[in-house]
């Protein structure tokens, strides 16, 4: 997770519920934040099972029980 891991502190979250939409993993993230207000989800990639959540139905896509998913900071520079 990256810059992500150095916000929450966490490097895996596990789901216990058996099907959760991605913004609740997202809600989840924010709880583990020291400061949540460094958490910027308009500057990530979040993908389930490798496939861009975005085409998947944004924050409303699904993951259930085993799925696996990435969120990964994206690094703007000049």
């Amino acid at each position: 997770m990256g810059g992500i891991k150095k916000i929450t502190g966490e490097e895996l979250i596990r789901i216990t519920e058996p099907l959760v939409k991605v913004s609740y993993i997202m809600d989840l993230l924010k709880k583990s934040a020291a400061d949540p207000s460094k958490l910027n989800f308009d500057n990530v990639v979040i993908a389930v099972n490798g496939v861009d959540c975005s085409i998947l139905g944004g924050m409303d896509a699904s993951a259930k029980e085993g799925d696996e998913v990435t969120v990964v900071s994206i690094v703007h520079g000049g």
